[in-house]
């Protein structure tokens, strides 16, 4: 059995080693996936979306979405332990008030986005997380607190 402090240390490893995941939004004949950059903001998940992108019209039609941080797979891994995290939680736009912070995060995290911030269809957006399961490996799954998120994703750290 894995202890807390163990969990808590691969959630934040994952959460640094990983940049990518992978986006769950409800489009119109479905559930529907994408690939999307990410950065943390608070307790808050930072996606950079474009307008133009089905999966934007599906967060604007129905914000309750999906977003699984998975570490990356290796010849010596089996798939089927990989670490990884799924995350619930409404999407929004970032709210103005937040908005210089939040692209300063962003860009720490994903430099390369900077000239993106130019085009007119891209915008920042918030996964404000809601429900957290993280999977470590064989019998190693549990459904994290949000108070417990929030001490991951802040801890040490000026966002």
């Amino acid at each position: 059995m894995t202890s807390e402090s163990d969990w808590l240390k691969e959630i934040r490893a994952l959460l640094g080693s990983c940049r990518i995941g992978f986006l769950a939004t409800q489009g119109k004949t479905g559930a529907e996936s994408s690939m999307a950059p990410y950065a943390l903001h608070g307790e808050n998940v930072l996606l950079h979306l474009s307008r133009l992108a089905r999966h934007t019209a599906n967060i604007q039609t129905h914000p309750m979405s999906g977003f699984m941080i998975c570490a990356p797979e290796s010849s010596m891994d089996s798939p089927l332990a990989l670490p990884r995290l799924s995350l619930q939680g409404s999407i929004s736009p970032v709210p103005n008030e937040a908005l210089i912070s939040a692209q300063k995060a962003y860009l720490s995290a994903i430099a390369e986005a900077e000239p993106l911030f130019d085009f007119a269809d891209f915008q920042l957006f918030r996964l404000e997380v809601a429900n957290i399961r993280w999977v470590g490996g064989f019998g190693s799954a549990r459904d994290i607190p949000l108070n417990t998120w929030r001490k991951i994703t802040t801890s040490g750290k000026e966002n």
